[in-house]
């Protein structure tokens, strides 16, 4: 396995502060890295609240999320860019999970069809809503 690439906040941050801030950077949230991680939630708070500190930054992921991208890849991600940026993405993953629920309705809906077939018929209130939906 290859050695980590070295981030120019290895020099402020503590290998552990480093794994907490790019869970955070990769989207996570605390209670996951800490279950990713093996530690307690209490742990990454701990760490998180480190960073903070020693970034001089406002207390919020998105801040951290930020400093990071900065400070190790160079990046200007200035105030009103990180909320053209903010808003770019929320339109992206809006249209994401819409297409997604769209698609887990219409295998549900399949499904209701084959088990629908097995007991010869018989179909629940919701299976008619869902099958309704695809139906228009």
């Amino acid at each position: 396995m290859g050695a980590m690439k070295k981030l120019k906040t290895d020099d402020i941050l503590t290998p552990a502060e480093t794994r907490i801030a790019s869970g955070y950077v990769s989207g996570m949230i605390g209670k996951e890295i800490a279950s990713a991680a093996g530690i307690s939630h209490n742990t990454v708070v701990r760490h998180t609240q480190n960073i903070y500190d020693k970034a001089h930054i406002q207390r919020n992921t998105n801040a951290l999320v930020a400093w990071f991208l900065e400070k190790n890849y160079n990046l200007d991600l200035s105030e009103i860019k990180r909320r053209i940026g903010a808003a770019v993405l929320l339109a992206i993953i809006s249209v994401q999970a819409i297409h997604t629920d769209f698609s887990s309705d219409f295998v549900r809906a399949s499904r209701v069809r084959r088990v629908e077939a097995r007991k010869g018929g018989r179909r629940r209130k919701e299976d008619e809503d869902t099958i309704n939906l695809f139906s228009i």
